[in-house]
């Protein structure tokens, strides 16, 4: 991580020098940060569409047999992202806002699925049967009661579906038709180029989303924790 900042800082930098000769913010000021809005509004809109299936599927759904949601966990990535594809090309979705997120979710739910399911299990469910009994409905009781105490787990499985979505480059690829441009797309085309300092500054913002989204969940957590001492 060190060096990738060196990198994007350095002016010139040739063999055999150990440090570079210069250093200059130019190319952070010149630098495209479209690929870099596009990750941000793309991962938090996936994951927050992700936090919210599982949660509900977690609550109302079927309480045995879901090992068939962590297949995309254990498939091959490239014929799976073919024929997420092959799919939005049959429904004419190829290019557009919906197709990416679909694509970028069939990745991200299980993730998301497999950092609660442990934490949501182990809650214990006869707080769940005395908000009932007070007269809060199911939905009222986990709106109020179940899911902010479970709010450190799911505000870290969130965090993990935002850095997976970050870090998804065929379904990108494939769903966004080339017409986005992610961090990660950006990274892994200029990669193979001769602009290393361009290069270092979309790796460094790879790198910084997913790190912005844990410490983001960390502060929340210790926030609520924090306003909650009395209940101790």
């Amino acid at each position: 991580m060190i060096l990738l900042v060196v990198w994007s800082l350095a002016q010139s930098w040739f063999f055999p020098a150990l440090w570079p000769e210069q250093f200059s913010i130019k190319a952070w000021l010149n630098a495209d940060f479209t690929p870099f809005k596009t990750s941000l509004w793309l991962g938090f809109s996936t994951s927050l569409i992700a936090l919210v299936m599982v949660l509900i599927w977690l609550e109302w759904g079927p309480q045995r047999n879901n090992a068939w949601l962590y297949a995309p966990l254990i498939l091959p990535v490239i014929p799976l992202s073919a024929a997420q594809y092959f799919a939005l090309l049959v429904l004419h979705l190829d290019g557009t806002v919906l197709g990416l997120i679909w694509s970028h979710l069939l990745w991200v739910v299980p993730y998301v699925l497999l950092s609660l399911v442990g934490a949501y299990r182990q809650f214990d469910s006869r707080l769940m049967l005395t908000a009932q009994t007070l007269g809060y409905s199911r939905w009222q009781a986990c709106l109020c009661m179940k899911w902010p105490l479970l709010m450190r787990p799911i505000l870290a499985a969130f965090a993990l579906g935002f850095a997976v979505s970050i870090a998804q480059y065929l379904p990108t690829l494939f769903a966004g038709a080339g017409r986005f441009s992610t961090v990660t797309t950006e990274a892994i085309a200029l990669s193979s180029g001769g602009n290393r300092r361009t290069m270092a500054i979309q790796a460094v913002l790879l790198m910084l989303l997913p790190m912005l989204a844990f410490a983001l969940a960390a502060i929340v957590s210790h926030w609520q924790a924090k306003h909650r001492r009395g209940l101790r």
